[in-house]
């Protein structure tokens, strides 16, 4: 494939063409080249829907905190997209190597109690730093860290081991050919 003025072109012809088998009674068109990969990319666009959705009826008609809203549907983003990879490499035959595994354990143990932190809030962006210190709760980590500081201890390792995983999940596959790697 290549991305140039005739994409359309081609677009339009393939449409045409499926158009016109399926009006000659030859339905085959609409079935998925990939059944596995379209099952797994309705359920994440449902899942995207459905964050949406909750973005527009709670958080916009509550007037909520939209950069929180907004992150963590980057970071549900994020867990999808790994989730995927990891889920067609394995259909495929394909192994998880040891070091990747470990990345995967390790950021699973800090998204966990990230999420936590992250959902039981002590900061709001929308009061006067004057009215938020009241959200203020006592220090947890060595008496001088709150659970926002946790937060942000927590989420960036949890980030660290998320791309550490894609940056290594593919390390069995530097002997293997090019050719004989499946693109999903």
């Amino acid at each position: 494939w290549k991305v140039n003025a005739g994409l359309f072109k081609r677009v339009w012809l393939m449409l045409y063409n499926d158009i016109l088998s399926m009006g000659m009674g030859h339905w085959r068109a609409l079935k998925p080249t990939y059944p596995g990969r379209l099952f797994l990319m309705l359920v994440f666009n449902v899942i995207n829907w459905a964050l949406a959705t909750y973005g527009v009826v709670v958080i916009a008609q509550q007037e909520g905190d939209f950069a929180s809203f907004l992150l963590g549907v980057f970071i549900s983003n994020l867990l999808l997209y790994t989730s995927f990879y990891i889920i067609m490499k394995l259909r495929h035959g394909e192994r998880i190597c040891r070091q990747a595994m470990t990345y995967i354990l390790l950021s699973w143990l800090c998204w966990a109690p990230a999420m936590y932190f992250f959902l039981n809030k002590s900061t709001t962006w929308q009061l006067l730093p004057a009215e938020s210190r009241r959200y203020n709760q006592s220090c947890r980590l060595f008496h001088f860290y709150d659970n926002h500081d946790i937060w942000h201890f927590l989420s960036a390792l949890a980030l660290f081991f998320s791309f550490m995983i894609l940056l290594t999940i593919d390390d069995d596959l530097a002997e293997k050919p090019r050719d004989k790697i499946p693109v999903f």
